[in-house]
């Protein structure tokens, strides 16, 4: 009886080591999801800043454009020839681009933002080249 009851209390001492060693294992894992939970939190919120920190260059670069052409559209709205008329309709083609752009821009999210980062990147290659060819076609009514 008494090996018995020996045996009953070795067992029901294994089994209480074994319980708490499952529980510090359990206690660890707890700690190890909640550390990679704050990491996954942490790297969201570097990648919102870094797609927020993109729109606003972006946004930046065709407020840019933007004003320099308002600013060749205001010296074009003195001239009344056909030539000044041509070029502030090709200056309100682009300028109306680039709105459509900065619309497209601000309402963005971070799943669109690469399709939309390259229509920008486009509508401004394009623009740089557009403006080229206008000052060229155009260069006599801004001497």
């Amino acid at each position: 009886m008494n090996k018995l009851l020996i045996g009953c209390m070795l067992i029901a001492l294994l089994a209480c080591r074994e319980n708490r060693a499952q529980q510090e294992k359990k206690e660890e894992m707890k700690e190890g999801i909640e550390k990679i939970g704050n990491d996954i939190k942490e790297t969201a919120h570097a990648a919102a800043d870094y797609l927020e920190e993109q729109k606003k260059k972006a946004a930046d670069d065709l407020e840019e454009r933007k004003k320099e052409i308002d600013e060749k559209m205001a010296t074009l709205r003195s001239d009344s020839t056909s030539r000044g008329a041509e070029a502030r309709k090709k200056l309100n083609g682009l300028r109306n681009d680039i709105n459509s752009k900065l619309h497209d821009l601000k309402n963005a999210s971070a799943e669109t933002w690469d399709s939309t980062q390259l229509k920008i990147d486009t509508l401004l290659k394009k623009s740089d080249k557009e403006w080229t060819n206008f000052k060229q076609d155009f260069k006599d009514l801004f001497q």
